[in-house]
């Protein structure tokens, strides 16, 4: 099922399309949102957070007198949130990014020229824009959209133009809300109510404003950012693979074991928001990097597990391998330096290798990240690695036009 790896939740159980943004991102993505609500998410699982603040943001379509008085129920679908804060008369599901992304160009518009001129130049480039940024705020929504391209829409999301500050409810709402009190002042609510009736119809702008950048915010990251760890024990090759699939040099590839120290992030080359994570392995004896490992390795979308072809399958790879299972996170298991195998043994070593880390056929391949040049002046195994990465990205719900191209072949005769 597409998306609901990791997420403890059969995402093709939940209808509410705002619940299941939400279960596809991690719990601490989601906190910044739970505040604006006011939703008190302490003690909750994904599952339980995903469907309250679901229900929490679509209620913000409606001010909160209106909810005071008539209980909080399920509000408005986020299509027809979005249909009223942008003036269609209707938008479909598969309109919701664009329109969210039009009401952020729109934000972003407005806050832009109350900006002084040396925030707006700092600001212009931060988001690693080119030139001088144009003064309308119109202007410079079209020229950042027309430099950052398909990255338009992480990039934007993730800059805080505005500061929300919640707008306190009338005292009437508040004593209406205690057990007990509400028999007494509901009555004057109604009275209220219908003096008012125009104005409580409508949603607190500024509250709602800031929870659609939100929920823009983390459909970005869900649809652009990708993050992919390498998990591996020592000299198995993984900073080599590194650069040979993603073209980044950490400047660490070395055959001492235990070179890697520490958890390494980093941004791949001229990607939106594709990530590579380099750790020294789950099992690690030094307990500070394990622990540092587990925690940066939580936000990992899709795990590459290296085995060294030399050494064999043994059992920390083991463990560490079935950890990565366990996580629900796709993980496909690369027995690297095959080129070192003898070709007669290659075939029996690699059945070998796949049963006992008990790898479906699918998610197991042979590599060789960096092949003797007798036998190839290119790493071996590329082709199918990449196919792996694209259709597990579709299957999450992700845009592989992140990957960064193959290196290209000279033609062969």
């Amino acid at each position: 099922m597409a998306g609901d790896r990791g997420s403890g939740v059969e995402l093709d159980r939940i209808t509410d399309p705002l619940e299941r943004l939400f279960l596809r991102c991690h719990l601490d993505e989601l906190r910044p949102l739970a505040e604006v609500v006011g939703l008190k998410e302490a003690g909750m699982g994904l599952g339980l957070l995903a469907r309250n603040l679901a229900r929490a943001t679509r209620r913000l379509a409606r001010h909160g007198l209106i909810n005071g008085m008539f209980g909080r129920g399920e509000g408005p679908s986020w299509t027809e949130v979005l249909a009223g804060m942008t003036g269609e008369r209707l938008i479909g599901y598969d309109e919701v990014e664009e329109a969210e992304l039009r009401i952020v160009r729109e934000v972003h518009a407005a806050r832009w020229g109350a900006l002084p001129t040396t925030e707006r130049a700092a600001l212009w480039t931060s988001l690693g824009l080119a030139g001088s940024p144009p003064e309308a705020g119109a202007d410079a929504m079209i020229e950042a959209q027309s430099q950052l391209g398909l990255a338009f829409g992480y990039v934007m999301t993730q800059t805080r133009v505005s500061v929300f500050k919640q707008s306190r409810l009338p005292l009437l709402i508040v004593l209406a809300s205690i057990p007990g009190l509400a028999c007494i002042f509901r009555p004057l609510l109604m009275v209220l109510a219908l003096s008012t009736f125009a104005w409580s119809l409508r949603a607190d702008p500024a509250r709602l404003e800031a929870v659609v950048l939100h929920v823009a915010r983390l459909r970005q990251v869900v649809l652009r950012r990708i993050t992919i760890g390498f998990v591996g024990s020592p000299s198995t090759g993984k900073d080599a693979g590194i650069r040979a699939i993603f073209g980044v040099d950490s400047g660490n590839i070395s055959p001492v074991a235990g070179s890697t120290k520490t958890v390494n992030i980093q941004r791949v080359p001229g990607a939106t928001a594709l990530f590579v994570v380099n750790t020294p392995g789950l099992g690690d004896v030094v307990q500070a990097i394990t622990d540092e490992a587990k925690e940066v390795l939580a936000h990992v979308d899709v795990y590459l597990y290296v085995v060294n072809a030399e050494g064999g399958v043994q059992a920390r790879e083991l463990a560490d391998y079935q950890a990565c299972v366990a996580s629900g996170k796709p993980v496909l298991a690369l027995v690297n330096k095959v080129d070192l195998l003898r070709p007669r043994d290659r075939d029996r070593y690699l059945a070998d290798a796949r049963e006992k880390l008990k790898a479906r056929e699918g998610d197991f391949l042979a590599v060789a990240f960096d092949p003797m040049p007798e036998l190839s002046p290119y790493p071996i195994g590329m082709e199918e690695l990449r196919a792996w990465l694209e259709a597990t990205l579709i299957e999450l719900g992700k845009d592989p036009r992140e990957l960064p191209p193959l290196p290209i072949r000279p033609p062969t005769f």
